[in-house]
């Protein structure tokens, strides 16, 4: 934490700033490694800090004797739902858990990182 962080001097302009995008943000990944042209369009909403908080109770599990257990596969499918408004071609929930690894890699790579959810919602608000 740093002991002498710089104080806002300006008051902001509107209490809309501070709120996540409500509209999804469209994007074109890759789907096949051989052909850079074939594409699918998705759309991804941006999650709000008690969306985040909540995405950690779905993968993160603190035993009574301090374990932690992390289960990925209930991350992953807690984002796409979340996270992924809709895509193009329609790919349904069943469909979402059952793409190959290159897509999937494409996808994840727009999407917030577990650590990510862990680090910046917990961290001491101090970005530098």
């Amino acid at each position: 934490m740093n002991p002498n962080p710089k104080q806002p001097t300006q008051l902001v302009d509107s209490a809309v700033s501070l709120l996540v995008n409500t509209s999804a943000k469209e994007h074109m990944i890759r789907v096949d490694p051989d052909n850079p042209d074939i594409g699918l369009k998705v759309w991804i909403r941006e999650l709000s800090f008690m969306q985040m908080q909540n995405a950690i109770k779905q993968f993160v599990s603190i035993g009574g004797n301090g374990s932690v257990d992390i289960d990925l596969a209930a991350y992953w499918k807690h984002i796409f739902v979340e996270c992924i408004e809709r895509t193009e071609p329609r790919l349904t929930p069943a469909q979402m858990m059952q793409l190959n690894p290159f897509v999937a890699s494409q996808l994840t790579a727009l999407l917030p990182q577990p650590q990510d959810l862990i680090s910046t919602p917990l961290s001491d608000g101090d970005d530098e």
